[in-house]
């Protein structure tokens, strides 16, 4: 539902906020006075195109903010996927922003998006009815939708229908590939089987080619690394004798052995015994590790070849061994696959014949279904004609087969028309605005008042063209709609205006040599003087402030 509008810089207005109750919202004035401004700004927000001469000071930016109450689950779901909004938020804002050079922005909650998006969500919003424009409820592919609605009995089947032709398409994929792998099927084998065996040929270790790297590098630097070990071996262990670490350490012990006791020496020859070993065994450690540098002839050969040989394989399966090792389970797992492809063929073969023919008997079980949807919409529709005094407009439901399966079924919808005896039935979604279509269009939406969605409509003079008794019909049917949506019109019409919730009222001022709109929400009295204005003119009589009193007092009874 649309809580709030704000507007700053827009057409005639410098700046206005509008706050939208559940029920009839209504917008009266005279013609000229900048109420269809109000329906314009709407539009932005639903992503209509911005263009600067809409600004009212080109030395400021225009904006235009609605504030909606989330009460779509799938608006929801939508936001909160993208980042809109938290699961807490009860409300969501949309700004557009149009700037002096013809720029513009929209954004949703502070975050800014493109206008495609805005023109998506939109419809689950806000369903507008302008002037010569179409309505979102009249998109044929929203027409099935309406039908099952009316046939609550179908919703197992449908949800069966869905299951089975998931089921169908996965199938239909797989044996799709199948077909397609068909031609190059032993070529691939083939391929599979050179890079399989290449791979196991190799017998490839997980840490082999770091050990291999660190053994090379020993190998090229052997006699450096020979020479480094001799020189620390010396220094700390087979030196001249009394000169290595070891031999000064022997000696300080022996000094503390031969003098006389104290708990600090005795302390400290424990600390240098600790260091007499551990030199013996760092002795031990350097005289292996200088003699396993004399390493076979031909060794490093052997090792580098070995390294070639494995970065070889890295340029054609991967960075390192454990993504080679991948590699080769992957085409092992797909050389099963495509081994087994024709035993596998006609099983896929079998079980789709099973699904198709469990498809389409749902799919002709929830045509039935629909065919009964078809005629309870006629009928509710026509019912709805009827009382806006329509009896000669025909309305049907055209259900046909599609070519193709789908989600929804193999059915496709359209809704014909015909305004006058004698005129072929057309697809509404072709015909023109007019007083007959608009009062199609609100018999329609009556009659999916429990099952449309969208909760907010907002219809821009729907009353054009029309007069009379059917205006007056028409002002019943719009106060019945705004019991199950939100609506909010511009109308012309004192009939349709004394069935507002709340009724605005906008106005053209001149100050200054400026033109302004300005708006004010009416209370009971200041409603009566503008229903009477409407019925009569700026002048009109006691008689005509009485009438419209009443006319008042009737509709808010009714409603």
């Amino acid at each position: 539902m649309l809580r709030e509008i704000y507007i700053k810089n827009f057409i005639l207005i410098d700046e206005l906020r509008l706050e939208f109750n559940k029920g009839l919202n209504v917008l009266t004035g005279e013609t000229g006075a900048g109420k269809s401004i109000i329906i314009d700004a709407l539009s932005l927000i639903m992503g209509e195109r911005g263009k600067n001469d809409l600004i009212k000071d080109d030395k400021y930016k225009a904006i235009i903010e609605g504030v909606f109450s989330l009460e779509s689950e799938e608006v929801r779901q939508t936001l909160e996927e993208g980042g809109f909004i938290e699961e807490e938020d009860e409300d969501v804002i949309i700004c557009r922003e149009i700037y002096p050079q013809g720029r513009s922005t929209a954004r949703i909650n502070g975050k800014t998006v493109n206008i495609t998006f805005l023109k998506n969500l939109a419809p689950f919003l806000v369903d507008m009815h302008l002037q010569h424009d179409h309505l979102t409820m009249l998109r044929p592919e929203m027409y099935l939708s309406y039908i099952d609605s009316f046939v609550p009995e179908a919703r197992e089947v449908k949800e069966k229908l869905s299951r089975t032709y998931a089921e169908y398409k996965k199938l239909a994929k797989e044996l799709e590939i199948i077909k397609t792998e068909e031609k190059d099927r032993a070529q691939k084998l083939d391929f599979l089987a050179f890079q399989i065996n290449e791979i196991k040929k190799a017998d490839l270790k997980k840490d082999e080619e770091e050990e291999l790297g660190i053994l090379a590098e020993r190998m090229r630097n052997a006699h450096i690394l020979g020479k480094t070990a001799d020189k620390v071996l010396k220094l700390l262990y087979t030196g001249e004798e009394g000169f290595s670490a070891y031999d000064q350490i022997s000696s300080a012990i022996e000094a503390i052995s031969a003098g006389k006791p104290d708990a600090f020496f005795e302390s400290l020859r424990g600390e240098l015994e600790d260091i007499y070993y551990n030199l013996q065994e760092i002795a031990n450690r350097l005289t292996r590790y200088r003699d396993s540098l004399d390493f076979e002839p031909g060794l490093l050969d052997q090792v580098e070849s070995r390294l070639y040989e494995i970065g070889k394989l890295k340029k054609k399966y991967g960075q390192s061994i454990e993504e080679i090792l991948d590699f080769l389970a992957k085409a092992e797992e797909e050389f099963e696959r495509l081994s087994t492809v024709e035993e596998r063929q006609e099983d896929l073969k079998h079980r789709f014949a099973l699904v198709e023919e469990e498809y389409y008997h749902l799919a002709e079980e929830l045509t039935e279904f629909r065919t009964k949807g078809a005629l309870r919409l006629e009928e509710k529709v026509h019912h709805e004609l009827m009382q806006l005094n329509m009896p000669y407009i025909k309305f049907m439901v055209a259900l046909e087969k599609k070519n193709a399966p789908s989600e929804a079924g193999i059915d496709e919808a359209d809704f014909l028309f015909s305004p006058n005896p004698g005129e072929e039935m057309r697809p509404i979604s072709k015909i023109a605005s007019g007083g007959e279509i608009s009062r199609f269009i609100l018999a329609l939406k009556k009659a999916l008042a429990e099952v449309y969605r969208v909760p907010t409509l907002i219809f821009d003079e729907i009353d054009v063209g029309v007069g009379g008794t059917a205006l007056t019909a028409m002002a019943r049917k719009l106060g019945e709609l705004s019991r199950s949506h939100q609506v909010i019109l511009v109308t012309h019409s004192p009939q349709i205006a004394s069935y507002a919730n709340t009724h605005y009222l906008i106005e053209k001022k001149v100050k200054e040599g400026r033109t302004y709109t300005l708006v004010r929400k009416l209370d009971y009295d200041a409603r009566i003087k503008e229903l009477a204005r409407m019925l009569g003119g700026e002048n009109y009589s006691d008689i005509t402030l009485k009438h419209a009193g009443e006319m008042l007092d009737k509709a808010i009874l009714e409603n």
